[in-house]
C-alpha cells in the first residue's frame, strides 16, 4: 500500500490554507496554528516549498508565503517533488531476472502513479475542500 509522508500532507494542507487567503501573504504562525501543524515542521516544509517553486515570501511588516503560481497551475506532482527527499531506487548494477522483472514491474507503477498525479492540481483539492465546508456549515437561530 502507498503512503504519503506527514510532509506531503501537511504541505497539501498549508497550500490549501494559503490557496483560499485571497492572494494574500501569511504568516507561518498563523498557518501553524490553524492548521495545526508543528511550526518549525511547517516552516521546513514551506522552505522546500519556496525552493521548489511554489511558495514566494515577503519578509518584514505584513510578509509571510503565498501561492507563486493560481492554484490550477500547481500540480500535486509538483508538490511531491518538492517535499520529498531524494526518493529510494534501486541501483542499476547487475541483477538477476527475477529482481529485474520486478523492479521493471514497479517502475510501472511509478510512473503511471506519477502521471495521475499530473491531472490533479491544487485548485482540484481546494475545490473538494470548499464543497466539504459548505455541507458542514451549520446555521444557528
Amino acid at each position: 500500500m502507498m503512503r504519503f509522508s506527514n510532509r506531503i500532507k501537511y504541505g497539501l494542507q498549508f497550500l490549501v490554507f494559503l490557496s483560499t487567503n485571497n492572494g494574500i501573504f501569511t504568516d507561518i504562525q498563523k498557518a501553524s496554528i490553524s492548521c495545526t501543524i508543528p511550526y518549525k515542521f511547517l516552516e521546513a516544509i514551506a522552505v522546500d516549498l519556496k525552493k521548489g517553486g511554489i511558495l514566494k515570501v515577503k519578509r518584514g511588516a505584513g510578509g509571510g508565503y503565498q501561492l507563486n503560481r493560481h492554484p490550477e497551475e500547481i500540480l500535486l506532482s509538483d508538490i511531491v517533488r518538492a517535499l520529498e527527499k531524494s526518493g529510494t531506487r534501486l541501483h542499476s548494477g547487475e541483477q538477476d531476472i527475477l529482481a529485474r522483472v520486478v523492479k521493471e514491474t514497479l517502475d510501472e507503477v511509478t510512473e503511471g502513479f506519477w502521471r495521475l498525479m499530473q491531472n490533479i492540481s491544487l485548485g482540484n483539492i481546494q475545490q473538494k475542500y470548499l464543497e466539504n465546508i459548505d455541507k458542514n456549515i451549520m446555521f444557528y437561530i
